[in-house]
């Protein structure tokens, strides 16, 4: 304010003789010019990964029989009589490393004739309404070499705690195995390389006490869990009886 105020109280002195008026040009300013290159572009295609489907997830009809074989020691040997007839005897029996079915017959000559065929049916008895089960078609053979039959008999000795006649030691020889999960339901054919190459469940020994932990120390969870994401209402379910 006070450097406009001065200016204005200047008095203006007009020479005699103006001078030209001089033009002044503007003076071009010169601007960088720019190069533009041309570049191509290429899409690029990522894999995806996809999450594995639930089916995915469960284990093989081979590994369920190795597993079945694996826990259960009870089965139903079924053979050729020499009359014949089909004959079915209940047995107890071990397996080897590629779950090779292990017998001890003290009787075997009411069983074996000329015709070896065989089936071993076994059940898995679990808590539960399903009872997966397989049986097992092959040939009932006595091992001859002294080796297999030392091996063999500790196998038995380690699923049984006791000794056994090794005369009296027999194998079933796999040639296929019939997977099914539970009575009266389709059963899934399986070869006996996919049998015998198959793991059985690692955590087969210790299933049970693991359900039986979890039902009691964290049932609260258990029943959130089905309400939440299998939508059982436990609650109500709950409250209802308590009524009645």
């Amino acid at each position: 304010m006070n450097l406009q105020a001065q200016f204005l109280s200047t008095p203006l002195l007009l020479p005699l003789f103006p001078p030209q008026p001089k033009f002044f040009h503007p003076k071009q300013t010169s601007f960088p010019k720019k190069s533009f290159k041309l570049c191509s572009l290429s899409a690029v295609s990522v894999p995806t990964t996809t999450t594995p489907a639930i089916s995915n997830l469960k284990p093989l009809p081979a590994e369920v029989s190795r597993t079945i074989m694996e826990l259960s020691c009870i089965g139903t040997l079924s053979t050729i009589a020499q009359d014949g007839w089909p004959l079915g005897v209940g047995v107890r029996f071990a397996v080897d490393a590629e779950g090779t079915p292990i017998l001890c017959l003290a009787q075997a000559s009411r069983l074996l004739s000329l015709d070896k065929r065989s089936t071993l049916h076994v059940q898995l008895e679990q808590c539960g309404l399903r009872t997966p089960q397989c049986t097992i078609q092959g040939r009932l053979d006595k091992p001859a070499d002294a080796t297999v039959l030392r091996w063999i008999g500790s196998a038995w000795k380690k699923r049984f705690g006791e000794e056994v006649d090794k005369e009296n030691l027999y194998i079933v020889v796999v040639e296929r195995v019939l997977q099914m999960e539970d009575f009266n339901e389709d059963g899934i054919w399986v070869t006996s390389s996919a049998y015998k190459n198959a793991n059985p469940d690692p955590l087969r020994d210790s299933a049970e006490g693991i359900v039986n932990e979890i039902n009691t120390n964290n049932m609260e969870d258990v029943h959130r869990f089905c309400n939440v994401y299998v939508d059982l209402d436990f609650q109500k379910l709950c409250n209802s009886s308590n009524k009645a």
